[in-house]
Formats: structure tokens, sequence, C-alpha cells
């Protein structure tokens, strides 16, 4: 049964109860409608099947097989079936189809016509689904269309202009004269399809940007008209033509990003948008039009090097947005201060309460961007409250979201917390409220720093002390956060004896816990099976498994040697941890039992291990059964005083975290910028090598002749020097593997001994002074490498390079930017710096990387140039005082 008409088949598809019977309608349908096809039908037929497929691709059927079909109905005469066919086109086909190229004659042909709406049909076509190979062989029409007589063709034409354009961007010349005319009609149609094709130009034509940069009076012209004019047939919510006024905007961003000519003359009248939309209060009115055009003038400002004025104003705006009723506002408003902080952080800094308030909102989309818009704002002055606010948002966050949160918390508190105590007490509320999520690396830095692995941060056996009771009163909480086991069972293992309380306390102790229940004679937890520790019944402890507050204090514990031997046999038994953390606990009480002489503990040690032995685990019983021997026998004395000593601090190098990675926006804005030396020259192909004698000589003509020459391309300064050959390296001796190394080697938190104990070459971690001048700027440079791993030699790490900016003077540096040049032997990666503006006393780093397969000497040529006192300062200077080992 075939259904003739369109409406036949929907009331057919309507009444069907079930998926199964509307499947069934469409397939009968479909088939009836391929058989019509192959037969020799009418173009009724053809028009009114081919309304049908596509009511039937609505549905989600496939309908492939009526693309041909659309094709020919397409070349009919009539309109309707033009209408109908072009439809079809646009829907079941598209630019990768091969069938495509078969449209070229009728859309050419329809371009002709003398009907206008033909015409239209034509060029949305080819605005639609136009390809490549379309594009080249209609461009020449659709320009001669572009200066048509009539509005409507002139609009269709710019929109189908635009899609030859990002299909072919060499065809961007064509089109690049008739933006003006297009810009300046007097139909609104006209005009906003010209901003869309003068900002496609912009983007793939250097020519059609200049041209557009001498096109910024015109659009200044159209915007000043559109807000002094009133026109009911375009106006929107008392805005006239919103979308063409928007549009313009759009234009005027890119036209005038780079260029601070365009910038200054559309100031003036971004300033007039940005008042007069807004009504002079910044709320616009709490309409919709106002809001979405009040949006576009604050991206376009930030957007161009527009004056400090505007650009304060526009931020404004969007911290007014921060408070607005629709969450849609809110959202583009945070992302997009997100990426105005790069630049604008003093007066982003001011709507840093509203963006914590946004933190604690109830749509999630609102509070993802509310905190990575917390974290960009995160710097040394306001470290403290910022933190503590992400931290009270932390607990409630989405699952997927608290890895990311972790890590920046992370990065934030090892970047701008000056005060050790302050650092660790915050890394220990991270683990005990998402421990779970926190990356190995993090932990690594964080244990790294306890045991006062970094000079500049000095700890002391106080600290240790207080931390590592913290940890085990977090313990006795909650062992659920496994990162917060990890750190407090190595913390108890290597600090038992700062954990452990006084003879007096003991004592006290002992007599508080006098008539507990559920301990057996031993000491240990009857209800052991729970997989928790017998909990201290004294009156500072809070409920098991509560979170402490923000406003709370850390708990701490002072216990006894017994109970802490408990707690660690309780979570090297316990079921809720990982195997890896139970050998952990394994290890902690055999530094525990070398540490203490107290009979209880010991006995307790003794069980544990005891049972351990019988473990179904192949690791965890030889563990056990090791260190039972370890323990038991007299003649392994000197061995024990090996293991329960503390680790010694690693010795590798820590590589910092970076400033940006607080930053989505900045991580996309301020990428990795790879500087690239010119192409070889065949002159360089052919030069013999030079010897060092010549080579000197070369490089000290060429130091001064730069001194009277103006260098314009710093990336040439270095093609002088030849590629030193390769030279061998004396590999270390091999690390012996030890009995008490292989003891340890079940510990993941810090590389394998023989890695820690690998000798660096001398010179690397030393810093050396490369420029210091009159107004107090002093550069710095530390290298440093990663330890070559079994994947990678040690010929192939790079070299980093910690360029430390150290303000010394009496005013502060503004505009800070470093160039770098390397031998052509040598590649080089930069990372950007952490500030440009450095104030009176601080500092800013930057990192460079080099890659040296040759093993040259390195050395570098670096361009300076920065503000001071208002004045600027250029300077270029060599710098190759690294020892012959730091290659």
């Amino acid at each position: 049964m075939s259904f003739f008409r369109l409406k036949d088949l929907i009331r057919a598809v309507r009444v069907c109860k079930t998926a199964a019977d509307e499947r069934s309608v469409i397939q009968r349908e479909s088939a009836a409608i391929r058989t019509s096809f192959k037969e020799a039908d009418t173009h009724d037929a053809r028009y009114v099947n081919i309304q049908k497929l596509l009511y039937i691709y609505l549905l989600g059927f496939p309908v492939q097989f009526g693309q041909l079909e659309c094709l020919k109905l397409a070349a009919s005469t009539r309109f309707s079936d033009k209408r109908v066919g072009y439809l079809g086109v646009t829907l079941l086909l598209d630019e990768k189809q091969e069938i495509l190229t078969l449209l070229t004659n009728s859309l050419k042909s329809d371009m002709h016509s003398a009907d206008d709406y033909i015409v239209g049909l034509a060029l949305c076509t080819l605005a639609n689904v136009g390809s490549a190979a379309v594009a080249n062989d209609l461009v020449d029409e659709v320009e001669r269309l572009l200066g048509s007589a009539r509005s409507y063709v002139r609009k269709k034409a710019a929109l189908a202009a635009v899609r030859v354009v990002r299909r072919e961007p060499e065809l961007a010349a064509t089109f690049v004269g008739r933006t003006r005319a297009l810009l300046g009609d007097k139909h609104h149609g006209v005009q906003l399809a010209g901003a869309a094709l003068a900002g496609e130009l912009c983007v793939h034509s250097q020519e059609a940007l200049d041209e557009g940069r001498r096109l910024v009076p015109v659009v200044v012209r159209q915007v000043r008209a559109l807000l002094g004019t009133a026109s009911p047939e375009h106006e929107v919510g008392g805005i006239n033509d919103p979308f063409l006024l928007a549009a313009l905007l759009r234009l005027l961003c890119v036209v005038a990003r780079g260029s601070q000519e365009a910038a200054d003359a559309a100031n003036d009248v971004l300033t007039q948008v940005a008042t007069q939309v807004g009504g002079g209060s910044g709320s616009g009115g709490g309409k919709n039009v106002a809001t979405a055009i009040l949006y576009e003038c604050c991206v376009t400002v930030l957007g161009v090097p527009s004056a400090q004025a505007l650009r304060v104003l526009a931020i404004n705006q969007l911290g007014a947005f921060l408070a607005h009723a629709d969450n849609n506002v809110r959202y583009v408003a945070l992302a997009t201060l997100a990426t105005a902080v790069i630049s604008e952080a003093p007066a982003v800094q001011r709507h840093r309460a509203t963006v914590v308030q946004c933190m604690a909102d109830p749509d999630s989309s609102i509070r993802r961007r509310a905190v990575d818009l917390g974290f960009a704002l995160i710097n040394a002055q306001n470290v403290h409250p910022m933190v503590d606010a992400i931290l009270r948002v932390l607990p409630q966050a989405d699952a997927d979201l608290k890895p990311s949160m972790v890590h920046r918390l992370a990065a934030a508190i090892a970047l701008f917390g000056e005060d050790t105590a302050w650092r660790v007490e915050r890394m220990l509320r991270v683990l005990h409220v998402a421990g779970a999520h926190l990356a190995s690396r993090d932990l690594h830095k964080f244990l790294r720093l306890v045991a006062g692995g970094n000079e500049d941060v000095p700890v002391d056996d106080a600290l240790r002390r207080r931390t590592v009771r913290q940890c085990f009163a977090l313990l006795q909480r909650d062992v659920s956060q496994d990162k917060m086991v990890v750190a407090g069972v190595w913390m108890v293992g290597e600090y038992a004896d700062l954990l452990v309380a006084g003879e007096q306390q003991q004592q006290q102790q002992q007599q508080q816990k006098q008539g507990a229940v559920g301990v057996d004679a031993e000491g240990l937890d009857i209800l052991g099976a729970l997989g928790r520790p017998v909990e201290n019944k004294t009156p500072t402890m809070a409920t098991s498994g509560a979170l402490v507050s923000l406003d709370e204090e850390l708990p701490q514990a002072t216990p006894t040697p017994a109970e802490v031997a408990r707690l660690l046999a309780t979570l090297a038994r316990s079921p809720a941890v990982s195997r890896t953390t139970q050998h952990m606990a394994l290890t902690a009480l055999a530094k525990l039992a070398g540490r203490t002489a107290d009979p209880a503990a010991l006995s307790c040690i003794q069980q544990a291990l005891a049972t351990h032995t019988r473990s179904m685990d192949s690791e965890t019983q030889a563990r056990a059964a090791e260190f039972q021997v370890l323990l038991g026998e007299s003649s392994l004395g000197s061995v024990l005083q090996g293991v329960v000593e503390r680790m010694p601090v690693p010795e590798y190098p820590d590589v910092a975290y970076e400033e940006y990675v607080l930053n989505p926006a900045a991580m996309r804005m301020k990428a990795l910028t790879v500087i690239r030396r010119p192409a070889l020259r065949p002159e360089d192909l052919d030069a013999p090598p030079a010897s060092a004698e010549d080579a000197a000589a070369a490089a000290t003509a060429g130091e001064a002749a730069s001194k009277q020459a103006v260098v314009s391309d710093l990336l040439g300064l270095m093609d002088d020097v030849q590629p030193v050959s390769p030279v061998t390296a004396t590999s270390p001796p091999a690390a012996t593997t030890t009995a008490l190394a292989d003891l340890l080697s079940a510990t993941t938190l810090t590389p394998t001994l023989a890695a820690a104990q690998s000798t660096q070459p001398a010179g690397l971690d030393t810093p050396y002074e490369a420029y210091n001048d009159a107004q107090g700027l002093r550069i710095t440079l530390t290298p440093s490498k990663l330890p070559a791993t079994a994947s990678s030699s040690e010929h192939s790490t790079p070299l980093d390079i910690l360029v430390t900016f150290a303000n010394t003077g009496d005013c502060a540096v503004e505009s800070l930017a470093l160039l770098v040049a390397v031998p052509k032997s040598q590649t080089l990666q930069m990372a950007a710096p952490s500030a440009q503006n450095i104030a009176c006393g601080m500092s800013a780093t930057q990192i460079v990387r080099v890659a040296n397969p040759t093993r040259a000497p390195v050395r570098l040529r670096m361009k300076l140039s920065y503000v001071a006192d208002g004045r600027q300062h250029q300077t270029m200077f060599d710098f190759s005082g690294f020892p012959s080992t730091v290659v």
C-alpha cells in the first residue's frame, strides 16, 4: 500500500501505537517510493515522493537512494520542483560526496535566471553544501551576483561567497574589493552578509585584513547609525537591528586585533555601545537583547588593544553579568573572564567574591566555570582565601571534576604558598577530603616537601611531628581516601619516633583506656573484620569518618607505640586499602619494631607478621617472612639498623609546576612557542667544518660586528655555528642490588634506589648569572635534567634551563619579553614567562628547554626588552658560561 499524498503518510505514522508499527509503515512506503523511481514517472510523482522522503529522513530512517532524484528535481524548470529538489540536496548530500559535482550545471544555469527567487535557491544551496570543486567552478558567478542591482540577490551572493572562501581560501582576493560596497549598503540584510564575508576574508587573507582595517571608519559609521536612529522595522527589544549590530562588533574585533590604530578608531564607538545599550548602569535593563549586545561589546574590547579605561569598563560589565538571573549569561561571563584574567588580572580580581559565590551554584556548568576562573585568580596575595574557598566546595564537587581540582590545588599551594607549615596543612586537608583523586606526582611532591628535599623550604622536626600526628588522627577517622592512607603510612613508618608519646603521656593514656570494650588481651580489635582501627575514645577525637571542617584545626594524636602498631596491623589486613598500601604498612611495622622497645608493640608486630606469613598473596607472604626473620635473628642487627633508619631525601631534581596550569584558557593561549631556525642555505651545506681556533675567531668577530649593526632577525644570529661531533659519555657504574634495596622495593612513592643514587653531572642545579644591569634587573640561569630512564639515554634527555628574572631595583619592571636563539645543531622550546610585570623585590621565571643531540657546548644569544621607570630598555647579550659537563 502506498500513500499518495504527504499528509496521508504523516497521518499513518501518527496513528502507529508502537515503534514496530512505525517502522513497518516507513519500510512499505520506502519500497513503494523506490519502485516509483525505477519506473517512467512524471514530475508530479517525483515531487511528492521527494517530499515524503524528506519527511522519512527527518524521522531518522535511511533515504540515500533518493539523492539522484533530488538532483533531477532541482534541474526542473518549475520553481516548486526546484525548491523541493534543492531542499533535498541540502539535507541528503554533503560536500564530501562526488555526486555533488553533477549539481554544478544546474546551479550555474539557475544563477543566470531572471527570477530572483530561483537565483536565491541556487546561492543558498551553494552556501550550504558547496564543495571546493564546486566553489572553484562558480566563483565567477558569485562575484558577478555581488554586484547585482537587487538587494535580495546581493545578500544571498555574499553568503555564498563566505562558503567559497572557507572551502578555497586562495579565492579570497576575488571578493576583497566588494566588501566596502556591501558594508555601505542601505539594506540591513546586505550589511549583515557583508560583515560575515569581511570577517571571513580577514581570517584567510592578509590583503583582506589590511583592507578591513581601512574599512574601520565605515564600520564605526554604521554602528553609530544603528545607535542613533530608530527603525520600527528592525527594532528588537528597544535596540535597532541587534543582529547587525552584533555582527559589526564581531567584525571590529577581527580587524582591530593587533592594530593599535584601528583600535583607537573604534574606542569611542565601543564606549558609546557600552554606555548607551547598558543604560549607564551596566545592567542592560535585564533584557536578553541588550545583554547580548553588551557581551559582544565586552568581547570586542578585550580582543583588541583598546584603551585601559575601556577594558576596565568591559571587565566590570562582565562582573555584573555574574549576578544575572540567566545561567547562560553567567556561563559566558565566567568563560570570558577566565580568558581576560591573563591580561587584566587586577580588574578581574575585584569580582573575586562573586566568583567564589558562583562556585556553590546549583548548576554544575556554572560551578565548573567558576572553579576554573577561581584557580586563574590565585596569586601570591590571595592564595590563602582562594585555596580555602575551593577547599570548601571540593567535597560537593562532581566526581569527574575532582581530579583536576586537587591537581590544581596542589599546584597553587606549591606555587604561591610561602609558609611551609601552611602548605603542609592545606595539602593534608586536600588528602583528607579528596585523596582518592590525587595524582601520584602531586603526592610525591608533598612527601618530598615533608622530607625536607627542597633547600629553599626548610622543614624541622617540630613540623614533621605535628604532621605525622595529624596524619595518624586522620587515619583513625577514615581510610577511604587511598592517597591519604599512603601518605599517612609512609610518614608513620618514617617518623614513628616523632609520633609516639612520652612515658608520662603513655601512663595517662593507659589509665584512660582501662575498661575499654572491644579489645582483647593483646590490644587487637575483636571487630577487626570491619577493616578499621580501634577508636581512641579520648575527648579530642571526633566521630569516625566525619570530615574535618575548614574552620576546625586538624586533630592531632599522641599514641603509644602499641597503638601505632595496632593501627598499622589493621591497615595491613584491611580490604579497604590497596595491596601496595598493605605492603607499605608491613614495612612501617618493621621500622617501628626497630625503633621501640615497648613489649606490647613488639608483640602486636610479631602477631601481625605471623598472620601475613600465611597470606594467599605471594608478595605479602614473602615480605612478612623476611621481616619476621629480620626481627628474630640477633645476627642481623646491623641490617636491621639500616632498614629502620629514615630514608634519604631523593636527589633527583624536582620539576616545578607551571603557573599556567591553573588556567585552562592560559594553556590554550600560552602554549609552548617553538623557535625554529631558518632553512639551510646552499653555502651552509657546502662549507667545510671549521677548526676550534677558526670557530672561536669567527665567534669573536661576530660578537664585535653585532654591536655595530642593527639585527632584525634574532633567529639568524647563531647560523655561524657548525654541528659538533657527538661525544661518548661515560656511563656510571651500575648500582649493586642489596638486600636492603630489595626489602624497600615495594614502596612506590619514590624512584628506585638505583635511580635515587645516580649522580647528576657537575654543574646542574646551580644558578649562573647571565645579566645584571643598572636598573636592578638580574637574570640567572639554572640548568637541570631529568634522570635518564630505560627508554631514554642521557644523550636524548633535553636540558631544562630555569630563567629567573629578579627585580632588585627601585622601580617596577613591565612588559618583560625575552627572545633566545641557539646554534643550528640544537633546538629550542620556550614556555611563557610566569609574569610580564615584576614589582620591586619580586621575581618571575621562564622555562627554556634545549635539545642537544650532538652534545655541543650550549650557547645562548638573548634579546631582552622591558619597560622601567617609564622608559623602554632593549639589550642583546650572549651567554656561554655553563661548564662543559652541562650539555
